[in-house]
């Protein structure tokens, strides 16, 4: 959420974009917050709005996209993580997966620089994350969006990273993906992933 700009630090710097915390007003935290694309455990659908309405929402943040653009933009996100035949239906009416994916879309429908991830494969198949991984490898290389993921599974830690930094026992270690052996951490990180779940499905 400090990536994010939603919280602030209460030390050290951070910096956006070449711009340090300290150095940005509420104007320019407004335009930081539109270079960047962010989805945690509980970030949700409106649940009176179809998907298609909900997904566009991310358009506001785009302000430079002209009509023609905007649509072209929600169609094409929405055929790439197979919604588009939903498109008119509200959240309750679609599936745990799809309803995910729709989230994912309305952060990327903005085009971000940087989008923040956390434990995108929790509780999603194999099929659905692997078209999620797929759409933004894509992103990844057409527009030129990095992408930060926070995860306790080695696996997908694997499957996404360029390097990796582990946080483990208030220590902070770094590593180039090739030199990472997610053995190390996979005990506590098998302990933190079950209890995330159970968080996520409210027990």
């Amino acid at each position: 959420k400090i990536c994010a700009t939603l919280i602030s630090p209460t030390g050290g710097q951070i910096s956006w974009f070449g711009q340090n915390s300290d150095q940005i007003d509420g104007p320019g935290l407004y335009k930081v917050r539109r270079r960047i694309g962010f989805v945690h455990r509980e970030t949700s659908l409106i649940s009176n709005m179809t998907i298609l309405d909900n997904i566009s929402l991310g358009l506001q943040y785009h302000e430079e996209m002209v009509l023609e653009q905007s649509h072209d933009r929600v169609t094409e996100l929405l055929k790439q993580f197979e919604l588009y035949e939903y498109r008119f239906l509200r959240p309750a009416e679609l599936t745990f997966e799809q309803r995910r994916l729709a989230v994912y879309a309305r952060e990327l429908v903005k085009k971000p620089q940087l989008y923040l991830l956390e434990h995108p494969s929790l509780d999603l198949g194999e099929r659905v994350y692997s078209l999620l991984l797929d759409v933004f490898k894509t992103c990844s290389i057409e527009d030129g969006c990095a992408f930060l993921v926070a995860s306790i599974i080695p696996e997908v830690i694997n499957r996404w990273g360029d390097w990796v930094l582990v946080f483990d026992k208030g220590q902070c270690h770094h590593f180039e993906v090739g030199k990472f052996d997610p053995s190390i951490y996979r005990e506590s990180m098998k302990r933190r992933g079950a209890l995330l779940s159970r968080e996520w499905r409210g027990e």
